[in-house]
């Protein structure tokens, strides 16, 4: 299929789990692809699996300059950006009586101040070429409704939600033919999960089992369960959807 035929991305996060999982769909769509994140072993070897359709820029979302350079980067390799994808997300596991400052600063400069740049440059980005372009922002289904021992994490993701809607509303108002929208995905096997999992001494296992049962479908959502939401929100199909906060959850939000 070509549902991304033409069209150019910038993927943050895209490394590994849903990012790498993403860039893998968008280059079988017909997309090309930047691979935007820190992890640059990770990143290097996912371009050169994918071939000339990907390549590998790294990008620290929390630093602005940064982020100007993977633009341009972009637009001399691949001539536009048409699509972003803010996937890249940090987690503690610490409620509001344990959460740091130290650990506040990192969850909010890249969960949320990082998809700021993203959204502000992207725009400016997007605003030159006259295609229709779109913009999708990761943000939970912690952006929609709370848990306790993730208090910055739900304030990143919940600002991410409002975020998006002011940003389809400006696009909007401009006549811009940008879309901007977000995923809120439930849990979802990933090297976070793994790493959650780490910071509350359980295995996998034992971790699933946990959030499983948080899931009335009854499962854990697997990489490609975002990806394909990433797919159809970046792609024409979506022409109508804008500021919308999607949940990929597994019914976890309509409980």
């Amino acid at each position: 299929m070509a549902r991304l035929e033409g069209k150019v991305a910038i993927i943050t996060g895209a490394s590994q789990g849903i990012g790498a999982c993403t860039a893998e769909l968008f280059v079988q769509e017909g997309a090309r692809v930047v691979i935007a994140d820190i992890d640059t072993v990770n990143g290097e070897a996912l371009a050169e699996k994918l071939g000339e359709a990907a390549v590998f820029f790294r990008l620290d979302v929390t630093d602005r300059e940064n982020w100007v350079a993977c633009i341009d980067f972009t637009k001399k390799t691949f001539g536009k950006l048409n699509i972003l994808i803010n996937n890249a997300g940090i987690s503690y596991r610490k409620d509001v009586a344990e959460t740091t400052v130290d650990e506040w600063d990192k969850t909010i400069a890249v969960n949320q101040t990082g998809v700021f740049y993203g959204i502000q440059l992207g725009i400016e980005a997007m605003r030159e070429n006259g295609e229709k372009c779109s913009i999708t922002n990761a943000s939970s289904i912690e952006g929609l409704v709370a848990e306790s021992p993730f208090f910055a994490y739900c304030a990143s993701k919940g600002a991410v939600v409002l975020m998006t809607k002011a940003a389809a509303l400006y696009c909007g108002e401009q006549r811009l033919p940008i879309r901007v929208n977000c995923i809120c995905p439930g849990y979802i096997l990933t090297p976070m999960a793994y790493d959650d999992a780490r910071q509350n001494n359980q295995t996998i296992e034992e971790y699933s089992e946990e959030f499983i049962k948080k899931h009335p479908i009854g499962y854990l959502g697997q990489p490609e369960d975002i990806g394909w939401g990433y797919v159809y929100l970046s792609s024409d199909e979506a022409n109508f959807i804008s500021g919308a906060a999607l949940p990929i959850d597994g019914c976890y939000t309509a409980q």
